[in-house]
Order: C-alpha cells, then structure tokens, then sequence
C-alpha cells in the first residue's frame, strides 16, 4: 500500500526555488515509497493554503511567520545540497509520528 504525502514548498515569489525543492521533494520521497503531490506558493499565501488542504509539512526557503499547525522544515539543505539528509531524516520523523 502506498502511503500520500502533501506538501507545501515555500519561497520568496513562490515559484522558482519552491519549484525545484517541490520537485526534488517529490523525487526523494517517492523513491522511499511515497505518492507525493507538491504545491508551490510564497509565504503569504501559507494560511490560505492551509485552509483549503490538508499538508503534512511545509517545506520552506524563505522566513515562515506562522505555518498554521502544520510541520515545517526549512528547506535550506535540499537548496545548498548541505543538510539534505538531515531535512530528510527530520521529515521522515515528522511523517512516521503522523502515521505515514
């Protein structure tokens, strides 16, 4: 059975680096077995967001004032290539204590 994954990539413009962290997102979490779906935005579009879908993480390149209850992980370390495998052991954490 294949576990769903929603995330939400964050950045400035809410287009090209959230972009390439949602793309990358989805390749590194589908290769662990996930369906990912992806949805990038800048973070003033955050509560909106969050009010219409369910996310299980955010996932952000740029300063988050409030992420409205739902995970978030800066995703510096999937931008720089440093800190990849620690954004990932800590979204792996975040999903496993949600049950997916």
């Amino acid at each position: 059975m294949e576990k769903r994954l929603n995330i939400l990539s964050i950045c400035g413009s809410g287009v090209v680096t959230s972009s390439m962290v949602a793309n990358k997102l989805i390749d590194i979490f589908s290769d662990l077995g996930y369906e990912v779906k992806a949805t990038e935005a800048n973070p003033s579009e955050v509560e909106n967001y969050v009010m219409r879908d369910h996310y299980d993480l955010i996932a952000y390149a740029s300063p988050l004032v409030d992420s409205f209850g739902v995970p978030a992980l800066s995703a510096m370390g999937l931008v720089t290539g440093m800190g990849e495998e620690e954004f990932i052991e800590a979204a792996l954490k975040i999903f496993k204590e949600h049950g997916k």
